[in-house]
């Protein structure tokens, strides 16, 4: 089953061995197993970040560790995370991750420890830190413990690395064979940061439940993994959706913090309360939604954010959530043209959430030139060449994308007439 599971995740276009020695087509394959992948330990909570020395000495037994970090965040964490370190006598050698995780940069850093004998890196930062992390303790066959000091991906909980040229291009995908041994969110930090950081999540963790669901429903469909979704990716996915519904509102008024004193003591109940809404989020943005999408799988939604990344106007300017965002409309009104049960009533729930959180919902808002014939053929390309796009249970083509991406763009402006931007506005600036 190992060689299997090796075998079918090693690229969605090779022939998948079964355990018999049987040797199929996966986007036939009927007979794929369901694979599902987490991290062994997850850990979310206020000021978490303080015991992080801990963690790594009871559940890694570490004695030396790699710090990979931005340098900003080691000017606002540094002294924290050295003082937790040495308090579970663990030695720390320090690298400063300059931002794209490229092959150089991996490669960089590796050569700086080498030699040091270290039994696992500590990557703390954004989605970026995080990959570069993860292939730097990949190649140096040790452990990755995530620090995320964000929630705008569901990316910290996976196996997989985003790697870019130096110059910040797009460059592929690196799959690992098993997830980071150890995630950390303190949510003190997350609580600190730019509330478009967790909005932008919102658009990545909502997308994961109805990708999962397409990929679930469709027998030829395959998860991140190249194998078949499992009941348990699926059903963590809807409860994704479920507590972002339930709970995004109330999550950003915790983002919200009044100055007044007295002003703060007013709404201790409700701060509470929103405290606990912040909880779930990030947990969903995280955990439930890292989870969902890599053994639940992607389909077109994510294909049309990964497109809309090749379209410098939208790149420049927008969060992959953002573009998620779009991504997720999109889907739906495909599935919907396509006949899939359901999907109309669920595109109108879906739209009016994110155009309360301040999502983008039409060309204007993620900056899309429809005029721009080099940027829509682009789009189109890229769109196409994502191999979950084709996880949809119909032949999808250029034609199909571009006419669900208008009728996504009409969906997006009748919601924007009917409610307003003010949310979007809000995040973005008025840009």
């Amino acid at each position: 089953t190992d060689e299997a599971f090796r075998t079918c995740r090693g690229s969605h276009m090779v022939k998948f061995t079964t355990p018999s020695g049987q040797q199929k087509n996966p986007k036939e394959a009927c007979d794929c197993p369901k694979v599902f992948i987490a991290p062994p330990h997850y850990i979310q909570g206020p000021n978490v970040m303080a015991s992080l020395g801990r963690y790594s000495s009871k559940l890694l037994s570490s004695k030396k560790v790699g710090v990979l970090i931005p340098e900003f965040l080691k000017g606002l964490f540094g002294a924290t995370i050295e003082k937790s370190l040495k308090e579970a006598d663990i030695e720390a050698k320090w690298e400063i991750f300059p931002g794209i995780p490229s092959v150089k940069e991996i490669e960089r850093i590796v050569a700086a420890w080498k030699d040091e004998g270290l039994d696992a890196v500590l990557a703390v930062g954004g989605g970026s830190c995080n990959d570069c992390g993860k292939g730097v303790a990949f190649k140096l066959k040790i452990h990755c413990v995530v620090v995320s000091t964000q929630c705008a991906t569901d990316a910290p909980c996976s196996a997989l690395s985003i790697i870019y040229t130096p110059e910040g291009a797009y460059e592929g995908g690196w799959t690992y064979p098993q997830s980071p041994v150890l995630v950390v969110v303190d949510t003190d930090v997350i609580l600190n940061a730019p509330s478009r950081s967790l909005v932008s999540g919102f658009g990545d963790a909502l997308s994961t439940y109805y990708e999962a669901r397409t990929c679930w429903e469709n027998p030829k469909a395959l998860s991140m993994c190249e194998a078949r979704p499992t009941a348990t990716a699926y059903a963590i996915g809807e409860k994704s959706a479920q507590m972002l519904y339930e709970n995004a509102e109330k999550a950003m008024r915790a983002l919200s913090k009044p100055e007044d004193p007295a002003a703060k003591k007013a709404k201790t109940d409700e701060a509470e309360s929103d405290r606990e809404a912040l909880e779930m989020v990030v947990e969903a943005n995280t955990l439930l939604s890292g989870i969902g999408f890599e053994s639940g799988g992607l389909a077109a939604s994510h294909a049309v954010a990964q497109a809309l990344s090749w379209v410098p106007s939208v790149h420049h300017k927008h969060l992959h959530g953002e573009m998620v965002s779009m991504g997720l409309i999109t889907m739906l009104c495909m599935e919907d043209t396509a006949g899939l049960k359901g999907r109309k009533e669920e595109l109108q729930k879906v739209g009016e959430f994110l155009v309360k959180v301040g999502l983008p919902v039409t060309w204007t808002q993620i900056h899309f030139d429809p005029e721009d014939k080099s940027s829509v053929d682009t789009f189109l390309d890229v769109a196409m060449k994502q191999w979950f796009a084709h996880n949809e249970p119909f032949t999808v083509t250029k034609d199909i994308i571009m006419e669900a991406f208008k009728s996504a763009n009409d969906f997006g402006q009748s919601l924007v007439a009917k409610h307003g931007d003010a949310p979007y506005q809000k995040i973005h600036g008025g840009k």
